[in-house]
């Protein structure tokens, strides 16, 4: 009976929405400028594949390399009544964006040893992952929104927001991704040889013996995830290492496609 009473009450929706959407009836009463509490809206945003750090490059002054990463995301929200999914909205983007390998100016210790060779220390907690972004002029381009026929005709209804939403979520997942702890290790993989060369450079550059020149880092970065991402209503998105794969590009010396487990 239930799921009978719910049929009827959603195909009675459907056919009032048809006709306020197609123009053939105008409907303005007080009660639709509030929402129903009977809805519940359920968001999802995930990684259909892994991200992929795609190019390192030197850059100057304390912050020595800049990461550059691809993250595919896509997002989905179902819109509910009794308990049915009644409307599916879905977003998909392959974000393009980019994360600063820093280190603190201060931080690393400069060794004059008796036998005439220098020594700089880089302790490995001073080397930080600053300012993820994303690239919203590059990544628009890939944006592709779908809300369905039933998102079509349901945005008739003045409860039912014509704005997804999804999709600035979906670009705040990917900020995180790229900012996340799973990337940046991975990055790092390249970016401790980068470190180490841009010191070596500035000493040599400074009139040291590159023959009696040692630059090494002691320890690693202390990798650490962004805030949770804030969805509304209090309600917020954790994105751990566990929730993310990250690989380098051929390019960078990953594996191809093939190659991977």
């Amino acid at each position: 009976m239930k799921n009978v009473l719910a049929g009827t009450f959603l195909g009675a929706l459907a056919v009032v929405a048809v006709a306020i959407w197609t123009g053939s009836v105008s409907i303005d009463l007080p009660w639709m400028k509030v929402v129903p509490e009977f809805g519940e809206v359920d968001v999802a945003i995930s990684l259909p594949e892994e991200a992929r750090i795609v190019a390192i490059e030197p850059i100057a002054l304390d912050c020595r390399a800049r990461v550059h990463a691809v993250v595919p995301v896509e997002g989905r929200r179902e819109h509910s009544l009794f308990d049915r999914v009644y409307r599916t909205d879905t977003v998909s983007l392959e974000a393009i964006g980019d994360v600063d390998t820093c280190v603190e100016g201060t931080s690393a210790t400069v060794v004059h040893k008796k036998d005439g060779t220098t020594e700089v220390v880089i302790p490995g907690e001073s080397i930080m992952f600053v300012r993820p972004r994303v690239d919203a002029v590059a990544t628009a381009q890939s944006v592709v929104v779908d809300k369905g026929l039933a998102g079509k005709v349901t945005d008739a209804f003045p409860w039912v927001s014509d704005d997804l939403g999804l999709t600035p979520l979906a670009y705040a997942y990917a900020q995180n991704v790229i900012g996340g702890s799973n990337c940046m290790e991975t990055a790092y993989t390249v970016t401790e040889g980068l470190l180490v060369d841009a010191y070596t450079q500035q000493f040599i550059d400074q009139g040291a013996d590159p023959e009696k020149l040692t630059v090494r880092i002691d320890g690693s970065p202390n990798f650490v995830d962004p805030e949770p991402i804030e969805m509304g209503d209090d309600v917020f998105m954790d994105i751990g290492a566990d929730d993310v794969s990250c690989v380098l590009s051929e390019e960078l010396g990953g594996g191809s496609d093939d190659e991977r487990p």
